[in-house]
């Protein structure tokens, strides 16, 4: 009996694409690209996003009402904010947190903060402008934290790209470049949440198999590279099958920043170094973050054969990293072959990006183009 690699994710199948949100989902990942930042100014994005909706769309600490999205460490329903008035703004124009999940705001600063989970510390705050909210807080964080950018229309594409101020937490502001230079955009204009962002992972000098055998991830970028090797969809554990497809996005980062890079070595002599929440193929057919390898467990070549972890080394890489999506979507032809040895794309890493933008993505759809 075989062993099927993929399963369903039953809440992405869900949720299907209208046309014009399909079109409009390389924007949302150009619109990161053009607005990289690393994990340090993204935990300021974040902070700055949750204080700036809290005080100037929610004004009272006693607004509160119980989530039904978390919990708190009592198992009661944690207490969040909505930021904006939905009845008289239905699109959420001058708003901090996005349309996915109507706005509330501190989930949203949790869901790019902290690692997935439903239960939260959840205290008022005893100092600092936001004194008396609510703020939920957990001990596991982000490698990478997931936040947000703007435009000043809710369709990613159709506007201006805004900026908060990079370094100023207190800044309530959008700027129409990333220093924060210059006049800000005026108070009352509006602007939307059009995607969030997650950084990269593959360094530069990583190989991935293209129809013509490994090349460099970066040159693959730089020459539009679209014959990109993953495995086929009927594939099991007991018969990899290899196609050639088509590669949709690659991503990368506009900004140098410093990342944690694992290095991990195998007994066949092969070398793979991929930031810590890579997605990497087992010997079981799982999928696991390259930050939970260890010595002992086996990884999968590309024939299919298990070969031993002998060290795994974590270190740092300052620049850029990159990776890339095929232009299928199903799981299986998600896997990609990267110095020999079978690991996810993009997709499988920004699964929660991908879900939140689509909902984004379909909030933004005008009602006359959506079927009767």
């Amino acid at each position: 009996m075989t062993s099927p690699i993929s399963r369903p994710l039953a809440a992405l199948a869900a949720l299907s694409l209208f046309p014009l949100a399909a079109q409009a989902e390389p924007l949302q990942e150009w619109r990161c690209s053009t607005d990289s930042l690393n994990p340090g100014q993204a935990t300021i994005r974040i902070e700055r996003a949750r204080k700036c909706g809290l005080l100037r769309n929610v004004l009272n600490p006693d607004a509160w009402f119980m989530s039904s999205r978390a919990f708190d460490a009592s198992f009661q329903f944690a207490k969040d904010y909505k930021e904006v008035n939905t009845a008289v703004n239905p699109l959420g124009d001058k708003s901090f947190s996005g349309s996915s999940f109507q706005w509330n705001v501190n989930f949203y600063h949790a869901w790019g903060t902290f690692d997935a989970t439903p239960i939260y510390s959840v205290a008022k705050e005893t100092t600092g402008l936001t004194a008396n909210y609510f703020k939920w807080s957990h001990t596991a964080t982000r490698p990478r934290p997931l936040y947000p950018t703007f435009e000043n229309t809710a369709s990613v594409g159709t506007g201006t790209q805004l900026f908060p101020h990079p370094t100023n937490p207190d800044d309530c502001r959008l700027y129409s470049n990333p220093e924060g230079t210059g006049a800000p955009v005026a108070n009352s204009s509006s602007f939307f949440v059009v995607a969030y962002c997650e950084s990269s992972c593959f360094t530069p000098d990583q190989s991935v198999l293209f129809g013509g055998g490994e090349k460099n991830i970066l040159d693959a970028m730089k020459q539009g590279r679209e014959d990109i090797i993953t495995l086929g969809p009927d594939s099991t554990l007991d018969d990899l099958q290899l196609q050639q497809g088509k590669v949709y996005s690659y991503t990368s980062e506009t900004r140098d920043s410093e990342h944690v890079i694992f290095h991990v070595r195998t007994a066949s002599g092969g070398e793979l170094k991929v930031t810590n929440e890579h997605p990497v193929l087992t010997r079981e057919g799982r999928m696991v973050q390259a930050q939970t390898l260890k010595a002992g467990d086996e990884l999968l070549r590309q024939d299919g054969t298990p070969d031993a972890i002998v060290s795994v080394e974590r270190g740092t890489h300052a620049g850029k990293v990159y990776n890339l999506k095929p232009e299928a979507r199903d799981q299986v032809s998600n896997i990609l072959v990267a110095q020999g040895f079978l690991v996810g794309s993009a997709r499988f890493q920004n699964d929660d990006v991908e879900y939140m933008n689509r909902i984004i993505l379909f909030h933004a759809v005008p009602a006359e183009a959506l079927p009767d």
